[in-house]
């Protein structure tokens, strides 16, 4: 069988690297390996013995070099004896890896103590805040937030003051991008002790990233159910404090925190009874598909579909495309054999398919 002579550009030990690191291919791990071997390396042997041109192994011995993997090797001069020809030594991955990175983790360090500096420097005025803070709760039941980072140093300031519970719902599906950051928010509220119960659409079920991020939310400690509607987002801290998104400032990213012990025990036990009438959360078979809040879905539809309201406006009511809504129509028409939409419904009510 024939085999190739190794070249540098193979890469057989992918190395991932920048534009100024060599990357390492079979030649490399061909020389290195001759270097250990005989104690030393001498190029142009190598070049004879592997069948490589010399041009390239001295380009790969190069490579190494840079990388402090071979050194010259002083004893033999420029040229070399015939008792000891000129050559390289090979040195340790370790010792190679210390050279290269001994800087940048020295940085790292510098760095790492600048910014404990600086977050001890301005740390130093957090009491005046959570007095503030205090005093703010106490004097504006209402609070208007506008600028997208006050909204999330707020939200950041409540949930980490959380003693006993954070209540929430979602009408929207997030992006994926969305779940890192709030898994973390999590994983640091539940490690408090303090209990998480959260509410979203069944529509997000839907999603293979949606039914994973549950999944580790409900292995972490949380609650999560799903229910038809979910009709604005809002979260509860302690039945202390909720934050509703602000409709009214018509940019989409400003919040109200609401502290008004009236308004806001209105707006829990309005949470608490979608709560109760709401579907725990499991893993649907392979992750994907609505599992249990199927059949409860379905009812939504053919609800929405009775109303009369238009597919635009039913498909926001359920948290999900017009094409989505559209499409469990047509299905349930078809598995009902209905020639129309209001047949649909009263076939469906014959056959009890609202009983509960």
């Amino acid at each position: 069988m024939h085999t190739s002579p190794p070249t540098a550009a193979d890469p057989a030990v992918p190395v991932d690297a920048d534009e100024d690191t060599p990357r390492l291919g079979e030649l490399h791990t061909a020389l290195y390996r001759r270097a250990l071997e005989h104690g030393w390396l001498d190029p142009v042997k190598a070049a004879m013995r592997l069948g490589v041109r010399l041009a390239e192994v001295e380009a790969a011995v190069r490579d190494l070099a840079r990388l402090h993997l071979l050194r010259r090797d002083a004893g033999s001069g420029a040229c070399g004896t015939d008792d000891h020809p000129a050559g390289w030594i090979p040195c340790s991955p370790n010792a190679a890896a210390a050279h290269l990175t001994g800087s940048i983790e020295a940085e790292i360090r510098r760095r790492h103590r600048e910014a404990e500096r600086l977050r001890s420097h301005v740390m130093a005025l957090n009491p005046v805040f959570e007095d503030s803070w205090q005093g703010s709760s106490q004097q504006n039941p209402i609070v208007h937030l506008t600028l997208p980072d006050t909204v999330r140093s707020s939200l950041e300031q409540l949930s980490a003051g959380a003693r006993q519970e954070v209540a929430a719902a979602h009408p929207l599906l997030p992006p994926p991008e969305a779940l890192t950051e709030g898994l973390a928010r999590t994983t640091e509220v539940l490690g408090r002790g303090v209990a998480m119960r959260t509410l979203y659409p069944h529509s997000v079920l839907a999603h293979r990233y949606m039914q994973q991020h549950l999944g580790r939310m409900t292995a972490l400690g949380a609650e999560i159910r799903t229910a038809g509607h979910i009709p604005d987002r809002i979260l509860f801290f302690d039945r202390e404090s909720a934050v509703i998104a602000d409709s009214a400032a018509g940019s989409g990213t400003g919040a109200v925190v609401i502290r008004d012990p009236a308004l806001l025990g209105h707006l829990y036990r309005a949470w608490e009874s979608t709560w109760d009438a709401a579907l725990p959360f499991s893993s649907a078979p392979g992750g994907t598909g609505y599992g249990s809040a199927k059949d409860e879905l379905r009812r939504s539809v053919l609800r929405l579909l009775e109303s009369g309201l238009k597919d635009e406006v039913a498909a926001r009511r359920l948290s999900m495309s017009t094409s989505t809504y559209r499409r469990h129509v047509t299905e349930l028409m078809n598995d009902l054999g209905a020639d129309s939409r209001f047949q649909a419904g009263s076939l469906a009510r014959r056959n009890g398919w609202f009983d509960s």
